[in-house]
């Protein structure tokens, strides 16, 4: 019976994956329910306010399906839910992945899972925000998995990464970071031996080796069968092209994307904000925290094992930005990076690790846990406010973007020619300005993509689809045949610049509007 089926589980769920669950389910939710009780789109919602995501050319083939749990329409409260039990669930399994046991470290784990700027920054996507978070935590639970099932669990955790990567690419990164920091924490405080510590890496390099070459073969597949031509977005056309001479540009790129996100204010002249503050604070007390443990762990007198160790740390940035070394044109983005993540959990994970039960407790160490609770619970919690920040810029962004068109609307539908009026053709972008949406906010939180900007308008057909899906008011776009032949009349020439009274205009069918000048042929 199911009461007696769901009884006998119960009795297998553990005290710290409860505590895990809960405590990412209420940080989670409590930190983003400004996103999920509003909509506020950025360009691509406004096209994907009912989407199948079917991403194929993206190389996204398992987004589809990931997505479609919480149907296909852009559901803001039913998503941010099915997200933060997605990342709750990410929670639980590095609970279980690294055997956190102290309630506070699986507080603070959980609170660094659910409100890390990448999950703030996709959820400016919030119309695909499950499925991204599903893929994380697939990433995850391949890694633990494939530590638990010792004898053919690589292979399941293959399967995991190829649907990981098949929803999102960057969850490579995920995988390969957490499968590091697994092995690194296997040396620092397991007792198994070098070659078992081998052999893990080999278990970790199946999983990852067979899941990719999974996930290439399903995506011929469906590129194939359905007869599609690969995105030229983030250099997908491209993978598999990058060059020796590549190598050391890509190696500086990493240096300075690990430098911006943790200390910009202090090496970009941007004004030095708390995140980096406590990020500074944070690397002292981490670096502290090795060395200590180095020395009373004496791993210093295994050769192997200290070299096994340098391996992992100096291959961590390589599995942070990973898709750097898979095409010439791959740019990393906030949503990118959730594989950062582990820096700060690393830091709980020795906090957690320390126990007067095992042998006397340094004073150094008890300063470093007082240190590690207060800094990463201030972490959390500037997290959650950069969070909220971006959403209130999403906010102003979204109420400029919408009045804007509503002064569109209203000026069409003043035109003598309205009633003839079946296309839009738009030039250049709307120019507003603001301190606070283009000066103060960006300077304050980290590069938050998806949510920054002063208008959601990102091409010509963005003021066509919020005009429609907002307004009420349909048009069609006109071609980019018809805009070229457009902008080589006098009649365009000799149009003022918006807000002008001669910025809108109509020519033939067409209703044109004149943001910028254009240049012309």
């Amino acid at each position: 019976m199911p009461e007696k089926a769901f009884e006998k589980l119960k009795q297998n769920i553990k005290n710290e994956w409860i505590i895990a669950f809960n405590a990412a389910m209420i940080i989670g939710i409590v930190t983003h329910l400004y996103a999920f009780m509003h909509r506020y789109p950025n360009h691509d919602s406004l096209h994907n306010l009912y989407s199948s995501q079917a991403m194929v050319t993206s190389g996204r083939f398992f987004l589809s399906p990931a997505a479609g749990i919480s149907s296909y329409f852009d559901l803001p409260w039913v998503i941010g839910l099915f997200s933060i039990f997605f990342l709750a669930l990410a929670a639980v399994s590095l609970v279980i992945l690294f055997e956190v046991r102290k309630k506070l470290s699986i507080i603070l784990i959980s609170g660094i899972v659910v409100t890390f700027p990448s999950v703030s920054s996709t959820f400016s996507y919030i119309f695909t925000a499950d499925g991204y978070m599903l893929g994380i935590f697939m990433a995850i639970l391949a890694v633990v998995i494939t530590k638990k099932f010792k004898k053919f669990g690589f292979l399941i955790g293959a399967v995991l990464v190829c649907l990981s990567v098949g929803v999102y690419q960057a969850n490579l990164s995920v995988v390969l970071t957490f499968t590091t920091f697994w092995l690194i924490h296997e040396i620092i405080y397991s007792n198994n031996s070098l070659k078992q510590i081998w052999a893990n890496v080999l278990r970790s390099g199946l999983m990852i080796g067979i899941g990719m070459v999974g996930y290439l073969i399903v995506y011929k597949l469906f590129t194939s069968f359905f007869a599609v031509q690969i995105s030229t977005y983030q250099g997908l056309d491209k993978v598999g092209n990058l060059t020796l001479s590549d190598i050391p540009r890509r190696i500086s790129q990493i240096i300075k994307e690990l430098k911006t996100f943790f200390f910009r204010g202090f090496i970009n002249g941007y004004e030095v904000n708390f995140l980096e503050i406590l990020n500074v604070l944070l690397v002292i007390v981490l670096f502290v925290g090795v060395i200590v443990v180095i020395i009373k762990k004496q791993l210093y007198k295994n050769i192997g094992m200290l070299a096994t160790l340098a391996i992992g740390v100096i291959t961590l940035p390589f599995s942070y930005y990973i898709a750097y070394f898979m095409s010439p044109s791959v740019f990393y983005h906030m949503l990118m990076v959730f594989g950062l993540s582990s820096v700060y959990i690393f830091i709980v994970l020795m906090y957690d690790k320390i126990d007067e039960k095992q042998g006397p407790v340094l004073k150094i160490e008890r300063f470093n846990s007082w240190a590690t609770v207060i800094l990463m619970t201030f972490t959390i919690f500037n997290f959650g406010l950069i969070a909220n920040i971006a959403y209130m810029n999403m906010e102003l962004r979204y109420e400029k973007s919408i009045n804007v068109a509503n002064r569109l609307v209203d000026r069409i539908e003043q035109l003598d020619e309205y009633e003839n009026i079946e296309k839009i053709a738009v030039y250049g972008n709307v120019s507003l300005h603001s301190d606070l949406t283009s000066k103060i906010i960006p300077s304050q939180i980290p590069e938050m993509t998806g949510s920054v900007g002063e208008v959601v308008f990102y091409k010509p057909y963005s003021y066509q689809e919020l005009i429609d899906q907002f307004l009420g008011y349909s048009l069609k776009m006109a071609t980019d045949e018809e805009m070229e032949q457009i902008s080589q009349t006098e009649q365009f020439a000799e149009m003022g610049i918006w807000p002008a009274k001669d910025s809108v205009v109509v020519i033939g069918d067409t209703v044109i509007i004149k943001f910028e000048e254009v240049e012309t042929n």
